[in-house]
């Protein structure tokens, strides 16, 4: 009856190791590559969309800087004309006055508006694409979480599954006094122990999957990250220089970007402000019947504010101060993109020096560490406690493997936010 369970444990052993001593996908879901979730994440993030109509706005606003001032036209007439004791008396004895006015910009408000106006829109434009660069990476990493979080509950689950078979078995085993009451319950306790861990990694599943789902606006779909292999074998920082990296990011980082459009805007309202201070001009015509010295009266004039007390000191002076301001903000901006990119060429390149440390070949030899395991517990050379050991050992490898992938996928995702460009083709 023995060798019958040694036989069904080799069994049970041969099968799981020949299922999960590889990174095989956990194939559920849909698939889904990189360029096919950045499609699908451009085409329907409803944020992106708010943001894309708050660009036309800006956009819009140029059009109205454009557009000169309306000509302005009033009329008067008298209601009750005392004389003739007539209501709204349109003859000849009644007055009614008629006037045109139309008002001129002077110093070149008009132009100075229109160029705030587009300096706004190009603001707000690069607010969109900084918006996309940032959900894309929040996108990205959940892409590769997703990932690689389904491949280590692959692993989970197999584990899971032939320890819960062993487990049924050693408890009818022990029953029948076969083998001891503490090997059953030291495998329930495995797998139980087991069952917790699988649990956390499937929270953090759940959350990733909801906020990936939600960014790329499909929530009644079950996505499977597929990445490309290309991106998760390449070494492309054996290839890239920082300094190539900041130079790219001064470049394409749309927060610095920003920065630099607010000292561009402030720049112009100083001088707008500035032009304000210059009376703007309106020339009036008209014609009055009987309200005048004579009989229809027509005038033409000009009216104009006279700048002795209000010359728009305090605009000008806040003016002023915003542009100090937006140009010291623009120097820390500028010193962030620099510190971002030097972070974050450092983390990718302590992970992809440490995911190539790790030797592809360490899991393989394991997995034949793991036969002859086996039939040393099949010949009862070697405890069910060290048998589990060296199991647990296994499988925190096989984890450890897709964590330090993970962390290198990330780090490349984290460098190419750093720099606002992807600095590699996935």
């Amino acid at each position: 009856m023995q060798c019958k369970l040694l036989w069904f444990i080799w069994v049970l052993l041969l099968t799981f190791n020949g299922s999960s001593y590889c990174q095989e996908a956990f194939n559920h879901g849909v698939p889904i590559k990189p360029a096919q979730a950045d499609s699908l994440f451009l085409a329907r993030n409803l944020l992106l969309l708010a943001e894309k109509y708050n660009v036309e706005a800006a956009r819009a606003q140029i059009i109205q800087a454009r557009l000169f001032n309306n000509i302005t036209f009033s009329v008067s007439q008298n209601v009750y004309n005392p004389e003739t004791k007539d209501w709204f008396d349109l003859s000849e004895a009644g007055e009614t006055a008629a006037s045109f006015q139309k008002l001129f910009l002077l110093a070149g408000k008009r132009n100075k508006r229109i160029r705030m106006a587009d300096l706004s829109y190009q603001k707000e434009e690069q607010h969109y694409f900084d918006m996309i660069r940032t959900l894309k990476f929040t996108m990205r990493t959940d892409f590769y979480n997703i990932y690689f979080l389904k491949q280590i509950l692959a692993v989970y689950d197999k584990e899971i599954t032939s320890l819960s078979n062993m487990v049924a078995v050693f408890e009818q085993q022990s029953a029948q006094g076969y083998v001891s009451r503490s090997e059953a319950l030291r495998l329930k306790s495995s797998l139980l122990s087991l069952e917790s861990e699988k649990n956390s990694y499937v929270t953090q599943l759940i959350a990733n999957l909801a906020d990936f789902n939600l960014l790329l606006q499909s929530t009644n779909i079950d996505y499977s990250p597929q990445p490309d292999s290309l991106f998760l074998n390449s070494t492309p920082l054996q290839c890239v220089k920082l300094q190539a990296l900041i130079d790219t990011a001064v470049r394409n980082r749309y927060d610095l970007l920003m920065a630099g459009s607010d000292l561009n805007i402030n720049e112009m309202n100083v001088k707008y402000q500035k032009s304000q201070a210059v009376p703007d001009l309106t020339m009036m015509a008209g014609w009055d019947r009987n309200g005048s010295f004579v009989h229809n009266y027509n005038f033409i004039g000009m009216q104009i504010d006279l700048p002795f007390s209000n010359r728009n000191q305090g605009n000008i002076k806040s003016a002023e101060f915003n542009l100090a301001s937006s140009k010291a903000a623009l120097q820390s901006a500028g010193d962030k993109v620099k510190s971002d990119v030097i972070g974050a060429y450092a983390t990718a390149l302590a992970a992809d020096n440490l995911y190539h440390r790790f030797d592809a070949k360490f899991v393989k030899e394991l997995a034949v560490l793991t036969e002859e395991m086996k039939i040393n517990y099949e010949k009862r050379n070697v405890s069910t406690v060290e048998f589990l050991d060296f199991y647990d050992a296994f499988k925190n490898n096989i984890i450890q493997l897709n964590n330090l992938q993970n962390a290198r996928a990330s780090a490349f995702e984290n460098l190419s936010f750093s720099v606002g460009k992807d600095f590699m083709n996935k």
